[in-house]
């Protein structure tokens, strides 16, 4: 009895950790102090790797030390998610080259 409920705790758990993993969406959010540009490449890093723009809004707040340019970014990582329709200029992360060493 007992080897039969090991295999078949065993079964499910390798079973349920090589299902596809659910699907995620969400909103990220980043202030920066230097520009609309800055929050919104920020706020689109912080969305996992294979997740789809599927909305951004910027805004900014202007006060006595200076502005603070804040952006809001929907996305969604589903396979049927799709992109804004709106352009999007704000180019993905920038990766350093491997031989690159530190000269970049």
């Amino acid at each position: 009895m007992a080897p039969r409920t090991l295999l078949t705790t065993g079964l499910l758990l390798g079973g349920l950790s090589l299902a596809p993993a659910a699907a995620h969406a969400g909103w990220s959010e980043y202030k920066s102090a230097i520009s609309e540009v800055d929050a919104c490449n920020q706020a689109q890093y912080l969305m996992p790797e294979k997740a789809v723009v599927q909305e951004f809004r910027y805004w900014v707040n202007s006060g006595k030390s200076g502005n603070t340019f804040t952006c809001k970014v929907r996305w969604s990582d589903k396979a049927s998610a799709k992109p804004t329709d709106r352009p999007i200029l704000f180019p993905s992360r920038i990766r350093q080259p491997i031989f690159a060493a530190g000269w970049l």
